[in-house]
C-alpha cells in the first residue's frame, strides 16, 4: 500500500524588516499629523508690521514688504503683566503691544516712566515699573507724548483708571506707538493671543524662514507679492 507523505509547512516567526520599517513610518507620520493639528489649534504665526515695538520686535513697512519679525501667539493663553499680545480691532488691522495694566489698576506716565496703582491699593507704587525692553534713545523724557494722562500739560495725579474687563497696552517704541494713551484701554476679550516666549527666542530663525518662502523664493521665480 502506497502512502504519500504530506508536505510540511514552515511559518517563519516575527515580522519582516520591511513591515517593521513601514509600521514605524506610519506611526511617525501619524504623530507628526497629530502634533501639527495640536499646534495649529493653539498657535498662529504673526508677521510684525510698523515700528511700534522696536527694539523688541522689528516691523516691516507693510505686510507686503520684507524686514519684519515673525512670531507665534498662543490663542488660548491668559495674558499677564508685561506680556506681548495681539489685539483685534473692529474694521481695522490688529495691533501688537505690551500689557501694562488690567481692570481696576490706574496708570500714569511721568517723564517716560510708568507708574501703576494696582487694583486694591490706595497709592501708586513709588518706583516705576521695570522696563528693560525700552530703548532710552527712543523714549525721550522731554516729549509730551511720554507724559500721561495730562490736563493743561500736567500729569493727573490720580492717573488713568482702567475699567474692569479692559487692558492698558503700550508699544515699546513709545515715541512712535499708537496705543492706550491715544485709544484708551482695550477690551480684554479682544486679545487674540499672547506672543510665546519660545517664539521670541527663535524669532530670527522663524523670521528668516518666513522671509525666504514669502519674499525671496517668489522673487526668484519672478513672482511679485
Amino acid at each position: 500500500m502506497f502512502s504519500e507523505a504530506s508536505p510540511s509547512l514552515y511559518i517563519k516567526g516575527g515580522k519582516s524588516k520591511f513591515n517593521i520599517v513601514l509600521n514605524v513610518l506610519i506611526a511617525l507620520i501619524a504623530l507628526v499629523l497629530a502634533l501639527e493639528l495640536l499646534f495649529v489649534t493653539h498657535y498662529t504665526g504673526i508677521y510684525v508690521v510698523d515700528v511700534s515695538m522696536t527694539p523688541t520686535l522689528n516691523g516691516a513697512p507693510d505686510e507686503n514688504s520684507p524686514g519684519g519679525d515673525y512670531v507665534y501667539v498662543n490663542r488660548s493663553a491668559k495674558p499677564d503683566y508685561g506680556d506681548i499680545v495681539v489685539v483685534t480691532r473692529d474694521n481695522d488691522s490688529p495691533l501688537i503691544k505690551r500689557v501694562i495694566a488690567f481692570g481696576g489698576d490706574s496708570v500714569k506716565i511721568i517723564q517716560g516712566k510708568v507708574y501703576i496703582k494696582y487694583k486694591g491699593n490706595t497709592e501708586f507704587n513709588e518706583d516705576p515699573i521695570e522696563e528693560s525692553y525700552i530703548d532710552e534713545e527712543r523714549n525721550h523724557p522731554d516729549r509730551n507724548i511720554n507724559n500721561f494722562p495730562q490736563v493743561g500739560g500736567v500729569v493727573k495725579e490720580d492717573g488713568y483708571f482702567v475699567e474692569e474687563g479692559k487692558v492698558f497696552l503700550l508699544g515699546d517704541n513709545r515715541d512712535y506707538s499708537s496705543d492706550s494713551r491715544q485709544n484708551g484701554a482695550f477690551d480684554q476679550n479682544k486679545i487674540y493671543g499672547v506672543v510665546t516666549d519660545w517664539s521670541m527666542k527663535t524669532k530670527k530663525f522663524s523670521s528668516a524662514v518666513h522671509k525666504f518662502f514669502n519674499f525671496d523664493l517668489p522673487r526668484f521665480f519672478g513672482v511679485k507679492k
